[in-house]
């Protein structure tokens, strides 16, 4: 009887999961096509309901009517992974054995704490993936009652007063139990994600049906909809003073030279009496040239055109030369000259390498074409700067383009922001002023 009636509770189960597989598979399609919303990690709270089916040690095992659950949970997920929550409700159950008996009423409360892992973060781990697959298993506490009424008009009650009472709730059974099952997950936006949960729950009782009969535990499932509320999200939050910090960040390097100088000031003026007086010049002197700027840094805006790395003989490029030849007429001295050239993120980054190598040589030339005698004893250094993904962000950030914040975390989120970019290109036209801003180079004289 205990083989056949596993069989039957198998069938049952795996039918179950098959439905809902075969009804949420869209939808996982669907939705890793959307733009990834999901935070790290996060706390949740929710509702869910729907049927439960009784298996109790009676023949046929499983019972022929459905009824329905209700439970709250609670808990926390540990980078979309690992879920630890709690799961507290009430179950109703119904059934009857054809010309043997009926249950007139059985139902139970139930709390158990639980544990489960996201198994599609086996395959990849993608933490803002939309869809989960979560197996759990659990453990905690049923208080129950159940009455029976057989087929000769004898009534046989388990907890109730007047019935085999127990200690729980009203004089219900208090028993233990072990719920194990899959729940299927989809995060629809950031903070509500709904979910289908199928459960088989074992009990340490074999009178979920009122009738003892001593030979195994019973069984009841569930398989409900619910709907959870997230909150406490945990994202990283990028350095406020740059986006991101670039090697040349003015506010970075501002932080830094004020840190030394202030280390510098703090252990002169701790100083003892006795030290000598050129040894407090030598610090002073490496604190000023600690704290020395080396660079003087222009961003040329001589025209390129979109791939392209020859300067346009125009008389806006030549105003930007203009510039430095100013600073020389002026006294500026410096021996070398460095160029730096960027490419605009649209294309990929092989080419964008070469292309801002290609733009920062073509930079040296036309200096030196237009300036002539003026730099002729100067030396140039030109390096390719490849993508300015730094330039590209802090240009829509200062921009008045609408959901600039929206686009930007859907370009740092992508599994290739490139191509993010360019689909956005077609959306928002917007973003074309502002790569084209980007095709450039800079100057750096070094003194």
């Amino acid at each position: 009887m205990l083989i056949k009636s596993k069989i039957v509770m198998k069938k049952f189960t795996l039918k179950s999961l098959l439905i809902i597989a075969f009804a949420i598979v869209p939808m996982t399609i669907f939705a890793q096509e959307k733009e990834e919303i999901n935070p790290y990690n996060y706390f949740f709270v929710g509702i869910e309901g729907g049927a439960t089916q009784l298996f109790g040690d009676n023949q046929p095992f499983k019972m022929d009517q459905t009824s329905w659950d209700a439970n709250l949970h609670f808990g926390y997920v540990f980078k979309n992974q690992a879920y630890f929550y709690g799961n507290v409700g009430y179950a109703d159950l119904k059934g009857k054995y054809d010309k043997f008996f009926t249950i007139d009423e059985a139902n139970l409360y139930q709390a158990s704490i639980n544990v489960g892992y996201d198994v599609l973060q086996l395959f990849k781990l993608n933490p803002h993936r939309l869809l989960g697959i979560v197996p759990h298993a659990g453990w905690g506490v049923i208080n129950h009652k159940a009455t029976i009424k057989y087929e000769d008009g004898t009534i046989v009650k388990n907890g109730y007063k007047d019935g085999n009472p127990g200690k729980g709730i009203d004089s219900r059974r208090n028993v233990f139990q072990t719920p194990l099952g899959i729940n299927f997950i989809f995060n629809f936006t950031k903070h509500f994600q709904a979910n289908i949960d199928v459960v088989a729950v074992q009990t340490a009782t074999n009178g979920l049906d009122a009738r003892q009969s001593g030979k195994h535990d019973d069984w009841y499932s569930y398989a409900n909809i619910g709907l959870s509320y997230k909150f406490g999200n945990k994202e990283h939050k990028p350095c406020p003073e740059c986006e991101p910090a670039a090697p040349d960040c003015d506010a970075c390097a501002d932080a830094i030279r004020q840190a030394v100088k202030d280390a510098v000031d703090e252990a002169l003026k701790n100083q003892q009496p006795c030290e000598e007086p050129a040894k407090a010049e030598a610090a002073a002197t490496e604190a000023e040239a600690a704290a020395a700027v080396p660079f003087k840094n222009i961003d040329l805006d001589l025209t390129f055109k979109s791939g392209s790395a020859e300067v346009e003989d125009s008389e806006a490029n030549r105003e930007e030369i203009k510039e430095i030849s100013d600073d020389i007429d002026a006294g500026m001295q410096f021996s070398t000259v460095k160029v730096e050239g960027y490419a605009s993120p649209e294309g990929n980054d092989k080419q964008n390498q070469q292309l801002s190598q290609d733009r920062a040589d073509a930079t040296v030339a036309y200096i030196q074409n237009n300036l002539g005698d003026k730099v002729k004893d100067v030396e140039f250094e030109s390096e390719g700067m490849g993508s300015d993904w730094d330039g590209f962000f802090k240009a829509l950030k200062n921009s008045n383009i609408s959901n600039k914040a929206e686009i930007e975390k859907s370009i740092r989120t992508a599994e290739d922001p490139t191509v993010k970019l360019n689909e956005l290109r077609k959306q928002y036209t917007e973003l074309e002023s502002l790569l084209k801003t980007l095709r450039r180079t800079k100057v750096s004289y070094i003194e």
